[in-house]
């Protein structure tokens, strides 16, 4: 009852979190700022659960990271959304100020292209997840590949999310369902278990000098541009956050140098637009 700031992360299922926070407003001061870690659902859709709703709004945690999502709902108090910037920097943190809403924020938006595209090529023999992982690691200098994030993530939640999917990505569901199901069964979930694509504590990919070995072809190179690129400046140009914002959220979060903007810029739109083509030529990218 006396908490400045309360922040909802029960599961990602709609009624249960409208009565939470319902919950909450009935027994928080009117001052209590109430915010949602939810990245699957809006703000707008669980407003609903308030009386007022001004003191409402998203902060989204990614986990491992210093980036903090922040959007308000149709209620929010302008006010709400500077201290929760406010609030985000004394914790050293990186406030992503969305200009409105979005499924996924800004990470996951561009993260989910990325990782539909990793898995088509492997659901349908295009590639290994060694691979995969080598090319996208080669590309950004970074220190894991989809396949590895996935382990991270929990296979599971990425199996449960193919099992809701998205308009449009109907086409690749069973594919990919197909692909997950073996790990979900023997509970191979990623880090939580032990196993995964790859074995924990010591994955291959972490190991430099002998761990993944296949070379990728340089056409894997390109899908998984064209699915990375395509993402983050689709996400641009609806206005969902400004260019520079982007790239530095990306940029903390997987500790790579350079955001998808600059490298879309420095791509070219006429190489993107030859690289979008052959993907969907190919089927991969819808």
């Amino acid at each position: 009852a006396g908490a400045d700031l309360i922040s909802e992360s029960v599961p990602e299922q709609l009624e249960l979190k409208k009565n939470v926070l319902g919950l909450l407003d009935g027994v928080c001061n009117p001052r209590t700022i109430i915010t949602t870690n939810t990245s699957a659902l809006l703000p707008s859709e669980l407003e609903s659960a308030f009386i007022h709703g001004n003191r409402f709004a998203a902060l989204h945690s990614h986990l491992g990271s210093r980036v903090f999502d922040i959007v308000g709902a149709t209620r929010t108090d302008p006010g709400v959304i500077l201290t929760l910037e406010q609030y985000v920097r004394t914790l050293g943190g990186f406030p992503l100020r969305l200009n409105r809403e979005r499924r996924g924020y800004v990470i996951n938006a561009i993260l989910g292209p990325l990782l539909r595209m990793s898995l088509l090529l492997v659901a349908r023999g295009r590639a290994s997840f060694q691979q995969v992982d080598r090319a996208w690691m080669e590309i950004q200098k970074a220190r894991i590949g989809p396949f590895g994030l996935m382990d991270l993530f929990g296979i599971n939640v990425i199996y449960d999310s193919w099992k809701r999917p998205r308009s449009g990505d109907e086409e690749h569901q069973a594919d990919i369902l197909f692909l997950l199901t073996p790990y979900i069964e023997t509970h191979c979930l990623g880090v939580k278990t032990g196993q995964g694509f790859y074995s924990y504590p010591s994955p291959s990919y972490a190991d430099v000098k002998n761990g993944i070995h296949d070379t990728p072809h340089h056409s894997i190179k390109e899908f998984l541009l064209a699915a990375y690129l395509s993402g983050a400046v689709t996400l641009f140009e609806s206005g969902i956050a400004e260019s520079r914002m982007i790239d530095e959220a990306w940029r903390l979060s997987f500790a790579v140098s350079q955001g998808p903007m600059a490298q879309a810029h420095e791509v070219g739109s006429d190489e993107l637009k030859r690289l979008c083509d052959k993907a969907q030529a190919e089927g991969l990218l819808s």
